[in-house]
């Protein structure tokens, strides 16, 4: 994939995009650690909040990860599926606005969440311009390898297309459902309730199944 200067530069973009926006939801989440809940948590449902943020982490450390994976396996549905994930990190960092306001009653630290929410914004909706113009020179070009290695043959095009929405599936499917399980964990969940046990011990083995999933399609 690195003969590709547009897998390159896609890579390239999604790694810098990270850097930023992790960076930027760092000093988010250091603000409402160095606050006491008095002085940043207008009601319970801003303790939700620094979780929302972790989350948000881990989806750009996911997001490089489908990024590279994406242009080493020449996969043009997964890059599509990178795409719209950028656009619903696009949409959900907009939402921080409304999300936070409503949280937090300094002043001076609303004033500094905003600038800081602002410019993420700002980053991932030129990140996803770039990504908008890479995907399409990507698709031309994936495109035509993929026709060189398969054929013209219909039937085998097919079932390669449906093996690549199957295979980028699986792959979301993994971070909604960490995602979600560490909603549950946090939010919903006390150590006492026998569904705390059972959501640990179900994380790491459905992980392992996906894995296995995976595994087992791109070998059949």
């Amino acid at each position: 994939w690195t003969q590709s200067r547009n897998s390159v530069i896609l890579v390239t973009v999604a790694v810098i995009e990270a850097i930023i926006v992790i960076a930027l939801q760092a000093v988010i989440f250091a603000q409402f650690a160095n606050h006491p809940p008095a002085d940043t948590l207008s009601n319970t449902y801003g303790s939700g909040i620094p979780v929302y943020l972790i989350i948000f982490i881990i989806s750009q450390f996911f997001q490089v990860g489908v990024s590279w994976d994406a242009v080493r396996a020449q996969n043009t549905i997964q890059v599509i599926v990178f795409i719209l994930f950028n656009a619903c990190c696009f949409v959900y960092s907009i939402f921080q606005f409304k999300q936070l306001t409503d949280v937090i009653q300094v002043p001076a630290l609303n004033v500094l969440v905003n600038r800081l929410l602002i410019v993420c914004a700002i980053v991932i909706g030129l990140c996803e311009l770039i990504y908008g113009y890479l995907g399409y020179r990507l698709y031309q070009e994936f495109g035509w390898r993929i026709y060189k290695k398969i054929g013209a043959d219909p039937e085998i095009r097919n079932m390669y297309r449906w093996y690549q929405i199957l295979l980028s599936i699986l792959k979301v499917d993994m971070f909604f459902f960490l995602a979600y399980s560490i909603q549950y964990l946090v939010l919903v969940l006390k150590m006492t309730d026998y569904e705390f046990a059972l959501t640990i011990v179900a994380l790491p083995l459905t992980c392992v199944f996906l894995i296995i999933v995976v595994y087992g399609v791109r070998h059949e």
